[in-house]
């Protein structure tokens, strides 16, 4: 009976020890729960959120994040594209507008054919030869005078050029590449095989002298020249000596 007693004390001991050890690891004010399961995100689970047709992208933290769709992106894209076609339009047409403004700076005003300049070259036009005669100096000054310019006649073609008859006239020496227009005045230098050198005026399709030139130069060779416009017609430019530098 007595070592009945003492198992049964003994047992005691030992489930009091127990119990008294699981509640100093946890205490009698804490609850153990059991946790809830972590639900774990993957692309599968954002595709299936936000459509097959959404791009998903990876950051570097591992985290997938949905951006705009292939459709928007091309969309963004058209957009953009017209719109940088419409900014290079406008840019063009107002390059054009600067362009022409520039050329109307520098051209001076065109001549009608009331003007001095269309008189003389319509004059010069009406008398001209089928062919030289060796008289472009009598022919072309006379067109200038009867258009009502005035000046000494000189004995040379060369010499209205070098004597300042044509700038005392009221003309203006510009650029030999400039476009001609009606009225203009070329005066070639005098050489060995020239020695009178020769005048000329253009009439808006034709060169004419005492004949109608088939070009400019009524010359097989190269020959220097100077060209001569009406200064009205000639903008201040032109006299500054800018429109030359231009065209030069």
């Amino acid at each position: 009976m007595k070592h009945a007693l003492l198992i049964l004390t003994v047992l005691g001991m030992g489930i009091a020890q127990t119990s008294g050890a699981a509640e100093g690891l946890y205490g009698t004010n804490y609850t153990v729960t059991r946790a809830k399961p972590i639900r774990t995100i993957n692309n599968a689970s954002i595709t299936s959120n936000y459509a097959s047709s959404q791009n998903i992208y990876s950051t570097k933290s591992g985290a997938h994040v949905a951006v705009s769709n292939n459709d928007e992106i091309s969309r963004t894209i058209t957009r953009l594209s017209n719109t940088a076609q419409k900014k290079q339009q406008e840019l063009a047409s107002l390059t054009s507008k600067v362009f022409y403004e520039q050329q109307k700076k520098f051209a001076g005003s065109i001549p009608d054919r009331f003007s001095a300049p269309a008189q003389a070259a319509a004059h010069a036009s009406r008398v001209a030869l089928s062919r030289s005669s060796g008289r472009c100096a009598r022919y072309v000054r006379t067109a200038l005078q009867a258009a009502g310019y005035s000046f000494k006649p000189n004995p040379s073609a060369y010499q209205y050029a070098t004597r300042g008859t044509l700038a005392n006239a009221g003309f203006t020496k510009i650029s030999n590449s400039t476009p001609p227009q009606v009225g203009d005045v070329v005066v070639y230098d005098r050489s060995s095989k020239h020695p009178h050198g020769h005048i000329q005026i253009y009439d808006g399709s034709s060169w004419i002298s005492d004949f109608r030139q088939n070009s400019i130069s009524p010359y097989s060779g190269a020959y220097s020249y100077t060209t001569w416009r009406d200064s009205q017609y000639v903008d201040d430019a032109s006299n500054r000596g800018i429109y030359l530098a231009m065209n030069e």
